[in-house]
């Protein structure tokens, strides 16, 4: 197992709670609820009864119960740091409202509030439900049960003001946490470094290895625990938390994880095992660490945009303006030229978060025009998130990255698609 060096903590709003002594059972909503909890790859997230995912916008949270999501198009947008005043969007008349996006999840008329679900008055008519204070919303990108696609193509949707999951907190004991890393959701310590357990045919470990520098997570005497968690002996008469039988193990702070990986001695606890990724996905370590690749071991880049209206409204959905990709490149020729969608195989499907999609391409033909146009010929590509993923002209050898982080003021960037939970940990 190649240890996952590093987490990325909250991705897509995944950090948990859980300082709690004694730990019997994880909050979920009540059966009477009008959502409940499934446990996906990104943890445990709100779904509504048909299965559709939920979310829940950062921006809310100044807001207490009122909805910050309009279902009024913005036109415009403040130049906030030129002072020049009002300045239009591109492709003002297409731009959709943050709750044509992000529908709110409605109430029946003689709902009434239950648990931590609660309901809001929406300024259009009708009552949206609440979790733990945060409207709740559906996303158009999402369209069928399990799809989880609202955040777009990246890990890092879903911070600070934007949308994010809606995600039911779980208490785990002595503190721990789950991440969301290439290996799936793994268990991480209160200082964010991944809980090991003994491999079961150690290797000899390093100097600095042995059981003695790592701490056993160790249960409070009152601690009860259920279902994978268990308490165990550590050998000097303490109880243990275990998970799934296998002991739990906070690692030194001044060791890396790459040092904890050439021992061979441990490994770090998945309380989730991902799906994998299609064969035709590759890895490959860049300047910026690790990202995906196609077989040919070239980076794969997403296209992603938020509009500049700052109304937590993407512009890179089909039918979105063109002119958002053509800021980044000069003219759509060109566009079509530096950016050249993954094809997939006739036979490939799903997995994970992969998908194949029909693309647009080239991806539009006027700059007034729009990302998808009906009339341009369609090809069968990969997709990350629903996110089509494109090989950039000047990446000539497995690992170049010319093409990360072409940004444009507008709200528009191209990222090099990075593999989630790598780099050294310090």
């Amino acid at each position: 197992m190649r240890l996952v060096r590093s987490m990325i903590l909250g991705i897509a709003g995944i950090a948990m709670l859980g300082v709690v002594a004694a730990w019997a059972s994880n909050p979920r909503p009540t059966s009477n609820a009008p959502a409940r909890m499934e446990w996906t790859d990104d943890g445990p997230i709100l779904v509504t009864p048909a299965g559709m995912t939920l979310y829940t916008n950062g921006a809310d949270a100044t807001t207490p119960g009122k909805s910050t999501c309009s279902n009024v198009p913005k036109k415009s947008y403040a130049d906030e740091q030129g002072g020049m005043g009002p300045a239009p969007l591109i492709g003002a008349k297409m731009h959709k409202s943050c709750a044509q996006k992000w529908p709110p999840f409605l109430a029946d008329t003689d709902a009434q509030p239950v648990g931590e679900f609660a309901l809001i008055e929406r300024p259009e008519g009708g009552r949206q439900w609440t979790y733990r204070g945060m409207p709740l919303y559906a996303s158009v990108r999402d369209r069928k049960p399990g799809d989880r696609l609202g955040l777009g193509g990246g890990f890092f949707g879903g911070f600070g003001r934007g949308f994010r999951f809606a995600i039911v907190p779980q208490h785990f004991p002595a503190g721990l946490k789950l991440v969301r890393g290439e290996q799936g959701l793994l268990l991480t310590s209160p200082n964010d470094r991944p809980v090991y357990t003994p491999t079961e045919a150690a290797k000899k470990p390093c100097e600095r290895c042995d059981v003695n520098q790592f701490k056993p997570i160790l249960a409070p005497a009152m601690a009860k625990v259920a279902g994978d968690w268990s308490i165990v002996d550590d050998g000097a008469g303490r109880r243990q938390f275990a998970f799934k039988g296998k002991p739990l193990y906070a690692a030194p702070e001044g060791l890396k994880d790459s040092e904890i990986e050439a021992a061979g001695a441990w490994d770090i606890v998945v309380f989730r095992k991902g799906p994998g990724i299609p064969a035709e996905i590759g890895k490959r370590l860049a300047l910026i660490g690790d990202v995906y690749t196609d077989k040919n071991g070239m980076t794969l880049y997403t296209f992603n945009c938020t509009s500049p209206a700052r109304d937590g409204v993407r512009c890179d959905d089909p039918g979105d303006p063109a002119g958002y990709w053509v800021a980044l490149c000069g003219d759509a020729k060109e566009c079509a030229r530096r950016w050249r969608p993954y094809i997939a195989p006739a036979n490939a499907s799903s997995v994970g978060d992969w998908s194949v999609v029909d693309v647009a391409y080239p991806m539009f033909t006027t700059n007034p025009g729009v990302t998808y146009p009906p009339e341009v010929p369609r090809v069968k590509a990969w997709a990350f998130r629903g996110n089509p993923v494109y090989t950039y002209y000047e990446d000539t050898i497995p690992g170049e990255i010319w093409g990360d982080g072409v940004k444009w003021i507008g709200g528009s960037s191209i990222m090099a698609l990075r593999v989630p939970g790598r780099g050294e940990q310090h």
